[in-house]
């Protein structure tokens, strides 16, 4: 699985939605425990988006599911959907639902879209990412890492922004280019992805 940043643009254009799009809001905190709450929260725009599998993988997200977390210590957000039709448009409307501000105070960062197959995505796909473009400040992207089908969440790596730098992986030349991680490590892309969206959360932060 890799991650790339896809684009980052000003948000200047705002576009109506319906009544019913998006996610509901938090009622109270998610967070519960005696343990530091997450900097930023992943929000699903769909069931099976991946925030459960991207919140343990990384440790300072947390996994908001499909609700917006209004009540808890930090409003910083990222939507996550699938790269299909369905996750696309769900993920604009509930990029329209935050725009709208009828997300309580939570704050989003951008949107990532977990690749739902291997390879190259649909054309059909890559139009409905530039509308999704228009109405969110980055867009990330997750590519397909068929591993993590063969694992119980629970049992996969966990990293966190305070580790050590990873100990560049020697292969041999027909284990070339296949993955960028071993099974107990996570993508050293989607190390890069969390470090950029938690820099961002910890900038923001600075101007509430």
């Amino acid at each position: 699985m890799g991650a790339q940043p896809v684009v980052t643009k000003t948000l200047t254009r705002r576009v109506s939605m319906a009544n019913n799009a998006g996610v509901p809001i938090a009622t109270e905190p998610l967070h519960q425990g005696e343990q530091f709450s997450p900097l930023v929260w992943l929000v699903g725009a769909h069931g099976g988006a991946g925030t459960t599998s991207l919140a343990h993988a990384i440790a300072a997200f947390g996994d908001a599911g499909q609700q917006w977390p209004a009540e808890d210590e930090f409003p910083w957000t990222v939507i996550v959907a699938r790269t299909t039709r369905e996750g696309l448009e769900a993920a604009h409307d509930t990029a329209l639902q935050a725009q709208a501000g009828k997300c309580g105070d939570c704050k989003v960062l951008g949107v990532i879209l977990v690749a739902d197959a291997p390879g190259k995505m649909p054309k059909a796909i890559e139009q409905r990412m530039t509308v999704l473009e228009r109405v969110v400040p980055t867009i990330w992207t997750v590519d397909y890492h068929s591993s993590w089908r063969e694992t119980l969440t629970k049992d996969r790596p966990q990293w966190s922004p305070l580790d050590d730098e990873p100990e560049p992986i020697e292969r041999k030349w027909w284990q070339k280019n296949k993955t960028d991680h071993t099974p107990d490590t996570i993508p050293v892309a989607v190390q890069e992805m969390a470090e950029e969206i938690i820099d961002r959360a910890r900038q923001a932060q600075k101007h509430l």
